[in-house]
Parts: structure tokens; C-alpha cells; sequence
């Protein structure tokens, strides 16, 4: 559970790579990165509900206690609680999927969302990028 994955999990890359000279996905070569993100699997299972949605709206949104916000333990808690949380609301809409069918749907989900966020900066005049991948964005070199 990783609240807004390719930011966290871009981080997390990079450290490994800057101190132990090897890349997340091979550090975890023994098993699959499967990843639930709470903030792709909202903004796709209730779409047009206006708001910010930060960690602590959706907390607030879903009825899961944040403590101590900002501190990693209780942020890496509070996503594990919203993921359950959206889990029970739209049990109906996923409980059916495996944990790797949910992981290919959310990098689909966000590679539309950052789409529809990508047309609305050009409708802006905005030249803006939108980062499409998800959960790890790529590397410098490999993004060139």
C-alpha cells in the first residue's frame, strides 16, 4: 500500500540505487511489485467527487483515523487503512480481482488520469508534462 506510488516508490529507487548501486525492481526480483495506491484507486471509483485528495482528505473521506500525519509509520498506516476502507465501499467493483489483476488495472487507471490531466493543462495553455507511469516512473535516461 503506497500512497501516491510514483512518488514514493520513485524515491525509494533512487536512494537504492544512489547508496546500494541497484535498482527497486531488482532488489525485489524474488517476487512481483504489486502495489495498491488509495489515491489512483479513488480518483478512479468515485471520479467526479470534488476535492482535494490528499492523504488526510481521504482519510477524512473514508473514516480512517491519521495520527501524527507526515510521519512515515502513521502515513504508511493510514494508506493500508484507506485501501481497506475503499476495499469495503466498492467491494462489489473489486472484489473479484486478484492482487495482480488490481495492480495492471491501476496503471491503467493513472495513465488515463494523467491524460485527462494532460489535455486539461493544453485546453490551460499550459506546455506542462504529465508523467503517464506509474507505479516507478523511469529513470532520466531511460524518460529522454
Amino acid at each position: 500500500m503506497v500512497m501516491n506510488a510514483p512518488y514514493d516508490l520513485t524515491l525509494l529507487d533512487r536512494e537504492l540505487r544512489r547508496h546500494r548501486g541497484i535498482a527497486l525492481d531488482r532488489f525485489l526480483a524474488a517476487a512481483p511489485l504489486l502495489v495498491l495506491d488509495p489515491w489512483v484507486l479513488d480518483k478512479h471509483l468515485d471520479r467526479y467527487r470534488k476535492g482535494r485528495r490528499r492523504l488526510g482528505d481521504l482519510c477524512a473521506h473514508y473514516g480512517v483515523v491519521l495520527e501524527d500525519a507526515h510521519d512515515a509509520a502513521a502515513d504508511a498506516t493510514a494508506a493500508l487503512e484507506l485501501v481497506r476502507a475503499i476495499g469495503r465501499r466498492y467491494a462489489e467493483r473489486l472484489g473479484t480481482l486478484s492482487p495482480a489483476e488490481l495492480h495492471l488495472r491501476q496503471a491503467l487507471w493513472h495513465a488515463a488520469q494523467a491524460r485527462g490531466l494532460q489535455h486539461w493543462f493544453r485546453e490551460q495553455g499550459s506546455p506542462e508534462p504529465v508523467d503517464m507511469s506509474w507505479p516507478l516512473r523511469p529513470p532520466l535516461e531511460q524518460a529522454a
